[in-house]
């Protein structure tokens, strides 16, 4: 609030995407909010994974969420920030129970919180493919119940078969929408 008093016209805006934006910031103080922002732990830049990642508030704040989306998805978009760069983003939705706030079924890669395995540790049911606007669609489920210390290598180990089986220019939701759950489970699984 102080930058956007300080620095632009005092709004805020939000966004779906779960952004904060600062209009009205002067070409000249472009960089001193841009420093400012780092400083406070917010970041200006985005990659095409950081940039599309979306959770609900999870079981940090709400009574019906089965695992921590919050911090599973920064925890997560910064393995695969590390581990990959896509040439075309991507949409992860982080939902933590049926109810769907984050709507995993329309992310290219949806997460749906369950507790898994005898311990009931948090895990996740992995859809792919869904889609919004002109690229509308429900995603597919691929996986279910896997618990979230396998996502992070199992998304990795996806989104490089995307990368290198995919056809010129394809975007994720096309990819995993012209395959089968089957040849999508054979294909991802190691």
């Amino acid at each position: 609030a102080d930058l956007a008093a300080n620095y632009g016209s005092g709004a805020l805006r939000l966004t779906p995407w779960q952004n904060l934006l600062i209009p009205d910031v002067p070409d000249a103080f472009v960089e001193t909010v841009k420093r400012q922002l780092v400083r406070i732990g917010l970041h200006h830049e985005a990659t095409n994974i950081l940039g599309g990642l979306v959770a609900c508030t999870g079981n940090t704040g709400c009574k019906w969420a089965s695992t921590d989306t919050k911090g599973q998805a920064v925890a997560l978009g910064e393995y695969l920030n590390k581990k990959l760069q896509l040439d075309h983003p991507i949409n992860i939705h982080l939902t933590s129970c049926p109810n769907s706030c984050a709507q995993h079924y329309v992310g290219d890669i949806g997460l749906q919180g369950v507790k898994v395995g005898p311990a009931s540790s948090e895990g996740y049911h992995i859809v792919f493919g869904g889609g919004t606007g002109a690229e509308a669609g429900i995603g597919k489920q691929v996986f279910t119940g896997i618990p979230f210390s396998d996502i992070p290598l199992l998304l990795e180990r996806v989104l490089k078969t995307y990368q290198a089986k995919r056809q010129p220019g394809e975007t994720f939701a096309a990819f995993t929408r012209r395959h089968e759950v089957k040849q999508l489970q054979e294909m991802f699984s190691e």
